[in-house]
C-alpha cells in the first residue's frame, strides 16, 4: 500500500504542510530579533519557504492528476496507516516542541525520551532512566561546557526566577 503514488503524494504533502508551517514560525520570531541577530536565521529561512512553496505547488499539481485529494479524505478518516504513522510523528514532535518551551531544553528533552523509551517502547525504567539522564548530561556538557551555548531554559524557569524563587 505504502508504494502507491497516491499514499506517498499525500504524505509528503502533509509533510510539507507541517514543515511549512515550523519554518513561518520560526520566520515570525526571527523578525523579533534585532536585525543584527535577524540576519542569519531570515538568510537560511526565506529561501527555506520559497523551496517548500515550490515543492508544495509542483506536488499539489500532481496529486490532483493523481487523484491525491480523495486519498487525503480517506487519509484524514484513519483509513491509512502510513497517514497515521505521519500523523503520530507529527504529534510527538510538537509535544517536545511544547515541552521544550513549558520546561527548557534539558528538562524537556529527558522527560519526552524518558516518555518514548517507558511507555512508547516499553524497556525498562532503569535502562529507561538511565539513558535520559545520561543524554541529558552529555547535552549539558556539550553545549554548556564544550561549546560554551547556553540552550533555552523554558518559560517555567524563567517565570521562577522573575519571581526570585530560582
Amino acid at each position: 500500500m505504502s508504494d502507491k503514488p497516491q499514499n506517498k503524494a499525500v504524505l509528503e504533502l502533509v509533510v510539507m504542510l507541517f514543515t511549512g508551517l515550523v519554518v513561518m514560525g520560526a520566520l515570525v520570531a526571527a523578525l523579533n530579533y534585532d536585525f543584527v541577530s535577524a540576519r542569519a536565521p531570515l538568510i537560511i529561512i526565506v529561501p527555506l519557504l520559497i523551496l517548500i512553496a515550490v515543492q508544495f505547488n509542483k506536488k499539489r499539481k500532481e496529486a490532483q492528476q493523481l487523484g491525491v485529494f480523495e486519498q487525503l479524505s480517506h487519509a484524514f478518516k484513519g483509513h491509512s496507516s502510513e497517514f497515521n504513522s505521519v500523523l503520530r510523528f507529527i504529534f510527538f514532535m510538537t509535544l517536545l516542541l511544547l515541552l521544550i518551551y513549558v520546561a527548557g531544553h534539558y528538562i524537556g528533552v529527558s522527560v519526552f525520551m524518558f516518555a518514548l523509551m517507558y511507555w512508547i517502547s516499553r524497556e525498562k525504567l532503569l535502562l529507561s532512566v538511565l539513558v535520559s539522564v545520561g543524554v541529558t548530561v552529555m547535552l549539558y556538557i556539550l553545549f554548556e561546557q564544550g561549546f560554551n551555548i547556553e540552550l533555552y531554559r523554558g518559560y517555567i524557569p524563567r517565570l521562577l526566577a522573575d519571581y526570585g524563587v530560582i
